[in-house]
């Protein structure tokens, strides 16, 4: 029966789904562009009032899996519809401003309430689609979360120009009660998928030790990789990771059956997550500097460039998922690999002379490469799971997302600084202003690094595909 109703509401189930995913997305891309005018409002040094971003950022990474656990015993329709409620009630109060602390709470219980939503999305669309449109479903879910990534200073810059910053989050408002009023028409009840009792202590353990590993990874961008902050947080990172290990071989119950990564479909997917959302994060930070620092371009042109291999994932990505369902997901996967094979070599043949038209090529194969492999790469994560591990999977999606914008935004400068220190001769962390040749030696080093990258993947993907046909 259950399957009967999501059929017959499928596509409306996934607009309330994706509308909130989407505003839980846009949210941490949305503020970015506005910390400079809360910092003046709030009478806040610049260095800190970042923590609006990052706060975010480290409690929705801290609650992804716990949540996504919680989805799979007591009904991922439950646990996405009490998300949307908490993030919509948050986002309103978020734009009140009753001082720097009063935000940082806010904004954390803001990202209690996308953790929610994000931990449980693609599970919901899994149980909700047959196998035979799940890829179209994926990708086009894929697409649209993309979009919410990139719009966020776009629309920003709109809102402030025209209105306070409150804004910024108080335009999550209405689209949060729409997606409420539609999650509760349309909906499953909830419907608990995994038996069993909540391994308490594990998902405590679980929350802390995500929250050291990014807490850690963000101080160290502002402190240094050799700080004892950043030592400190990655060593306790590590006793948290050994006591959750021991904590879930013992239980009756865990929160992560480590079984699952025994399925080479999963465990890939999932490290190719990670790999791409990471490199993704390298180029969108490299190129804005090659274009406005060493080339010179203006920065609403820039911008134009930019925005060119996100708009291309946004349309691919659904046709991906048909793709998908029609020849495969394996296959799909690989093709992904090799147009971003030929975005990262085209990326790392570019110099301060190189045409417009020619850097837009290859940024377009960065988003043609980033289309295909959203759908078939989901599609692959929740197809290895059975039905009572969805939520698990689904948080772990989101978990490998944000571990790869994280860690590709601190490669990006380690990669690109020990380039540039390559060529100088001498350790630097700054833009060489005199030297702009240097700066492309960087950028190059930088992106043959990300082409091996996906070598490898590309090759370990042909091998495991090949194995598979074999077997």
């Amino acid at each position: 029966m259950a399957r009967q109703v999501n059929q017959q509401n499928q596509w409306w189930i996934f607009t309330a789904v994706v509308l909130l995913s989407f505003m839980s997305t846009l949210t941490s891309s949305i503020v970015n562009i506005a910390l400079p005018v809360m910092s003046r409002a709030m009478a806040v040094p610049t260095a800190q009032v970042t923590w609006v971003a990052s706060s975010y950022l480290i409690v929705t990474c801290m609650f992804l899996l716990p949540f996504g656990k919680l989805g799979d015993v007591l009904g991922k329709a439950r646990v996405f519809k009490i998300g949307t409620v908490i993030f919509t009630i948050a986002s309103l109060f978020c734009g009140i401003n009753l001082g720097f602390v009063w935000i940082l709470i806010m904004r954390a219980i803001q990202a209690l309430g996308a953790s929610m939503t994000l931990s449980t999305n693609a599970g919901i669309i899994t149980e909700t689609f047959s196998k035979e449109q799940r890829g179209l479903a994926l990708g086009s879910f894929g697409s649209v979360v993309a979009l919410g990534s990139i719009a966020g200073p776009g629309l920003g810059g709109l809102i402030l120009t025209c209105l306070p910053w409150n804004y910024i989050f108080w335009v999550n408002v209405p689209v949060g009660i729409v997606a409420i009023i539609l999650g509760q028409i349309v909906l499953p009840k909830a419907e608990a998928t995994a038996a069993g009792r909540i391994d308490t202590w594990g998902m405590l353990v679980l929350i802390f030790m995500a929250g050291s590993l990014f807490m850690g990874l963000i101080l160290g961008q502002q402190a240094g990789f050799m700080s004892l902050i950043f030592l400190s947080l990655m060593i306790a990172t590590i006793i948290l990771l050994i006591m959750f290990i021991n904590l879930e071989k013992r239980a009756a119950d865990p929160v992560m059956n480590f079984h699952l990564f025994s399925n080479i479909d999963f465990s890939l997917s999932l490290l190719a997550t990670i790999l791409v959302y990471g490199i993704n994060f390298v180029v969108n930070i490299i190129e804005p500097i090659y274009l406005e620092q060493n080339r010179f371009i203006t920065t609403d042109l820039a911008g134009l460039i930019l925005i060119s291999f996100p708009i291309i994932q946004i349309i691919v990505s659904p046709f991906a998922g048909w793709l998908s369902d029609r020849f495969g997901s394996h296959r799909i996967a690989a093709i992904s690999l090799a147009m971003l094979i030929i975005s990262q070599a085209g990326l790392a043949s570019v110099n301060h002379t190189t045409p417009l038209l020619i850097l837009c090529l290859w940024l377009g194969f960065v988003g043609l490469g980033n289309g295909l492999f959203q759908a078939p790469t989901n599609v692959l994560v929740m197809n290895s799971v059975s039905k009572d591990q969805l939520g698990v999977a689904s948080g772990l999606l989101g978990f490998s997302r944000n571990t790869g914008m994280t860690v590709g935004a601190i490669f990006a400068n380690i990669l690109l600084f020990t380039g540039i220190s390559m060529n100088l001769g001498h350790s630097t962390n700054d833009y060489p202003v005199a030297q702009p040749g240097t700066f492309i030696f960087g950028m190059r080093f930088t992106f043959w690094i990300t082409t091996a990258i996906f070598v490898l993947l590309f090759i370990v993907q042909i091998v495991v595909n090949f194995k598979r046909k074999n077997a």
